[in-house]
């Protein structure tokens, strides 16, 4: 599906404003323009098709683009969380690489389109009742077990396989349409509970993601798309304000409970935000809702990492002339017999605090992101290439995953949270996006033929391939 000309039209007249009349530079008011463009887009084909490319692309133009825009606005607001290069130094690099990621994106189709799912599953309601609660128990049991279970070697396994039960739901979406708000609500509820109880949300805000590009209607109006979401940033921005003092309190106090303390912190900053007054001048409560809004960015904003890159390679540290991506491709094909050196997840850190020069506590972990990574490795216009090159590989796994194991069906296009849950990440280096590719590709192709040695078939190869 091509671009809407609307997106093409409204990213024009924010570059013409940002370069013209705000005055920014050339680089900076084209990444403002093209991150609106892929908003405009997204929200565009947001029901008619499954917008897992707009969808990679929008994270990364809001957390590697936009944030950063932000950050240079605001100025330095923290002793870490700050731009460490001019801003013509980092626009120069990141927004070309996000324009090569997408390029290479869209060069390669895909059928994502979701038109015909509801009519597949209704076709043989039955099996698709059976396969969905097959899936959320497995997914259930999963959880459970990888609560109480501290196996290294089965802790991504039993990730991959809990992620089947947001697959089994997003079928029962289906199978019980009159029901399907019912079950988005409580599914995501349950995951609402889980995330506060563990501090970390990622998994609150992907899962609602995915499952909202299944269930959003096609006759839904650009408007009541852009309400939505619009809502759905500013709860992610009460969220992000509220997250360090409540992972503060329930970390360090196990005594609260973790539910009462979140919503009370929610409800505090809600009534927060109703006293910002008209007056010229910033009163206390606005002073304090500016702070938390700069926070809020810094939290939200990758670009504060990639640009310690820039600043740090290769004045303190050499490029690393492919090292990283030599090791996320032996890390993810190979097996450990093959390979009994190759590095574990772990060497993320490692990489981090040498490409960066920072020094991380043993319980923080921060990602590099693929597009710090590509530089660190191969410079700027290498990066540029990388980035390309990555943008086509990830549209070469969709096919593959679409095309070959999903038979064409539409159906495969439930299972794209199992295949994309950390892939879409801005702030993930590429030993996770090639680990969790790879192995939740293996991971499909054994409980596919696991169910069809029980008779049951996940797809039928659809007659036309388009």
């Amino acid at each position: 599906m091509r671009p809407n000309i609307i997106s093409i039209i409204v990213s024009f007249l924010f570059f013409i404003y940002y370069f013209i009349f705000n005055g920014s530079i050339f680089s900076s008011s084209l990444g403002v323009a093209f991150s609106a463009f892929i908003f405009i887009d997204f929200l565009y084909k947001l029901g008619r098709v499954f917008p897992i490319k707009e969808f990679l692309t929008l994270i990364a133009c809001i957390q590697w683009i936009v944030s950063a825009k932000i950050s240079y606005s605001l100025g330095k607001v923290h002793h870490k969380y700050y731009m460490y290069v001019e801003e013509d130094v980092y626009m120069n690099y990141v927004v070309p690489g996000v324009i090569a990621m997408y390029l290479g994106l869209f060069l390669i189709t895909n059928n994502l389109d979701l038109t015909n799912i509801k009519e597949k599953i209704l076709a043989k309601k039955k099996q698709h009742l059976n396969i969905a609660f097959m899936l959320v128990f497995i997914g259930l049991t999963s959880a459970v077990l990888n609560k109480y279970l501290n196996i290294g070697g089965l802790a991504f396994f039993l990730f991959l396989a809990n992620i089947l039960l947001y697959v089994g739901v997003s079928y029962l979406f289906f199978i019980f349409p009159k029901y399907k708000w019912h079950l988005f609500f409580a599914t995501i509820g349950v995951v609402l509970v889980l995330s506060i109880n563990s501090g970390m949300f990622h998994n609150l805000l992907l899962v609602t993601s995915f499952f909202s590009f299944i269930l959003v209607p096609k006759k839904t109006t650009f408007i009541s798309k852009l309400l939505v979401v619009g809502v759905g940033f500013f709860l992610i921005y009460i969220l992000q304000i509220v997250k360090q003092d409540f992972r503060e309190i329930i970390w360090n106090k196990s005594n609260q409970n973790p539910v009462e303390v979140f919503f009370e912190l929610v409800e505090k900053e809600f009534a927060n935000q109703t006293l910002i007054g008209g007056s010229e001048e910033l009163n206390p409560q606005q002073s304090k809702n500016a702070e938390e809004g700069a926070e809020a960015n810094n939290r939200f904003n990758q670009g504060w990492i990639i640009s310690k890159v820039l600043k740090n390679v290769p004045l303190h540290q050499d490029y690393l002339n492919g090292r990283t991506i030599t090791e996320a491709i032996e890390a993810s094909l190979l097996p450990r017999f093959l390979a009994p050196n190759k590095v574990g997840a772990d060497q993320s850190l490692v990489n981090f605090k040498d490409v960066t020069g920072l020094a991380l506590s043993d319980d923080t972990a921060m990602g590099l992101s693929l597009i710090a990574e590509f530089y660190a490795n191969y410079g700027i216009v290498g990066g540029w290439i990388a980035m390309l090159i990555y943008g086509l590989v990830i549209a070469l796994c969709i096919r593959l995953i679409t095309n070959l194991l999903g038979k064409n069906s539409p159906l495969i296009l439930l299972w794209i949270i199992l295949f994309f849950f950390q892939v879409v990440k801005a702030e993930t280096d590429l030993i996770k996006v090639f680990n969790h590719l790879i192995k939740s590709m293996m991971f499909f192709i054994i409980i596919d033929y696991s169910l069809r040695v029980i008779n049951i078939n996940l797809f039928q190869a659809k007659k036309n391939i388009d």
